[in-house]
């Protein structure tokens, strides 16, 4: 790895600060699976107020309060595909406004699309039309003839949960929903890779199902954020 990117590694996970797609070509690693949620442009469909409040007022934001700092979709799934081992599974997170556009530029990397998921948040944000309180995850998998299904066949498209908070990242999503997603597409000692870290969901899901984990992240504090909350879990669970 590079000298230009700062690495710590807690347990088995490992937290890297930095851009994705200057790390991602830098790592000799394969993943087993990917799950993240990108940073996105947000569209206000209509009447801005209405159909979207505070810091997402405005359509030049993405979905983690950034001024348009994303990676385009078309960037995205290159990277990925070849960060992962044959027959890998990624889960990837968008909105409605999002999803043909992810789904598109992954199938263009080589990709194969197997579901599309949806999170009822319960919550529920102002829109005109309809008031929206679903996110949604496209299931991909790496190519093989025969995929892998999930080890939970039972799972349904829909995942609920009203979850509270636990930083003030604007866009976290539940360890929950990550464990879900890592709990149906992996086994313990697989490598999951997130190269959007956020707060550090999918390490924290890795750190509490036993599975290794490399988070990708840019912006600094939100790399502090994770690296704290890593470090409390793995001295959580050392001590229970």
């Amino acid at each position: 790895m590079s000298n230009t990117f700062h690495e710590i590694t807690i347990g088995d996970c490992r937290l890297i600060l930095g851009d994705m797609l200057e790390v991602l070509p830098e790592l000799d690693v394969s993943a087993d699976l990917v799950v993240t949620d990108p940073p996105y442009l947000l569209t206000s469909g209509g009447t801005a107020e209405q159909s979207m409040g505070g810091i997402f007022a405005h359509a030049a934001y993405a979905n983690d309060g950034a001024l348009m700092d994303v990676v385009p979709w078309n960037d995205m799934g290159g990277p990925l595909y070849r960060a992962c081992a044959a027959n890998a599974d990624c889960y990837v997170m968008s909105n409605d406004k999002n999803i043909f556009a992810a789904g598109g530029a992954f199938l263009g990397a080589g990709w194969q699309f197997h579901n599309l998921l949806a999170w009822d948040k319960v919550r529920a944000t102002r829109n005109r039309w309809y008031m929206k309180h679903l996110e949604y995850t496209l299931y991909f998998w790496k190519g093989a003839a025969d995929p892998k299904g999930i080890n939970d066949c039972g799972s349904k498209q829909l995942f609920t949960l009203n979850a509270p908070r636990r930083s003030d990242h604007p866009t976290e999503k539940p360890v929950e929903l990550f464990s879900h997603y890592i709990l149906n597409s992996s086994h313990q000692g697989d490598l999951v890779l997130d190269p959007f870290m956020g707060s550090g969901t999918a390490m924290l899901s890795c750190i509490a199902h036993g599975r290794r984990g490399i988070g990708i992240e840019k912006d600094p504090d939100h790399f502090a954020t994770a690296v704290k909350a890593v470090t409390e879990a793995y001295q959580a669970k050392e001590a229970a």
